[in-house]
């Protein structure tokens, strides 16, 4: 259930709403998770080792992953079927957030920087992401959605070294 929002938004409704979608991801409920998305929400992984990472353009840098919400649809899509060999069997993930700062945006827009670890275990490998995340978030119907998610990861290659 996605946690309510009532009056003033503090830091504890945000971080109750950033907890969820990580649960979600955890659960691998990938529809609902989707769902927490502003339909014209954007989901970003800047790639590894690039300076002002929380800032630059995906139009102008590549990124590991940029997409709008048609493209997130088809990715989620893919992930699910069983011909998606590196989700089948599924992972099991486990999301840590922590170090979260809130802020006003634009306009009616939240702004939530966090922290994050991410483990990651298939086939008796564990792996490791870390980083940060900057969300910018919109009032809904008592909750928020995520109008941007851009995810930074504060190592500077994706190789062995992630490996637990």
């Amino acid at each position: 259930m996605i946690p309510k929002v009532t009056g003033a938004v503090s830091r504890e409704a945000v971080e109750d709403f950033l907890y969820h979608e990580n649960d979600l991801l955890d659960r691998w409920q990938l529809d609902e998770w989707y769902a927490l998305f502003d339909r014209n929400g954007m989901y970003h992984i800047v790639t590894p080792g690039l300076k002002d990472a929380d800032t630059i353009s995906p139009d102008t840098n590549l990124f590991l992953v940029s997409d709008d919400m048609e493209w997130l649809a088809l990715r989620i899509d893919r992930l699910k079927k069983p011909s998606a060999h590196v989700e089948y069997p599924r992972s099991i993930i486990s999301h840590h957030v922590s170090n979260v700062r809130v802020s006003a945006g634009e306009g009616d827009e939240i702004v939530a920087k966090t922290r994050f670890i991410i483990f990651r275990t298939k086939y008796d490998e564990t792996v490791r992401f870390f980083g940060h995340k900057i969300y910018r978030l919109v009032p809904h119907e008592g909750s928020f959605l995520i109008r941007d998610k851009r995810s930074m990861l504060d190592f500077d290659t994706l190789d062995r070294k992630s490996v637990v």
